[in-house]
C-alpha cells in the first residue's frame, strides 16, 4: 500500500460534491463554490474542491472535497511543498499564510 512519502501515490478521494458549472472548467483544477474557478475574492469564490472532469456553463461537475486529488499545475512544485490556487484553478506553490493544501 502507498503511503504519504511515496511519491508514486495518484489520490485518494474520500468526499465529493455536485456542482452547476458557471463557467466553463477544465478537469484538475480548483473550483469555487459557485462553480466557477476560485479568485482572491473570498467567499463564493473561495477553492470548494478539485474537478474531476471537464464541463461547460451549466453542466454538472464533480469536486472532489476530502483528502486528495490530482492537480494541474502552473509550474513544478516540490513534493510537500504548500500549495494554492492560481491561474484558472491551477495549482501554484503557497506559502505558511496563504495556501489550501500540500503537494503529495
Amino acid at each position: 500500500m502507498a503511503s504519504q512519502n511515496n511519491t508514486g501515490r495518484q489520490y485518494d478521494k474520500t468526499h465529493a460534491v455536485t456542482l452547476v458549472a458557471t463557467a466553463a472548467v477544465a478537469a484538475f483544477r480548483f473550483i469555487a463554490y459557485d462553480g466557477g474557478y476560485p479568485s482572491v475574492a473570498g467567499g463564493a469564490k473561495d477553492a470548494q474542491g478539485v474537478t474531476e472532469h471537464a464541463a461547460e456553463v451549466g453542466e454538472a461537475v464533480v469536486a472532489i472535497t476530502g483528502y486528495s486529488a490530482l492537480v494541474e499545475a502552473e509550474a513544478a512544485i516540490a513534493f510537500g511543498a504548500l500549495v494554492k490556487v492560481g491561474t484558472d484553478g491551477k495549482a501554484i506553490t503557497g506559502t505558511a499564510a496563504d495556501h489550501c493544501g500540500r503537494a503529495l
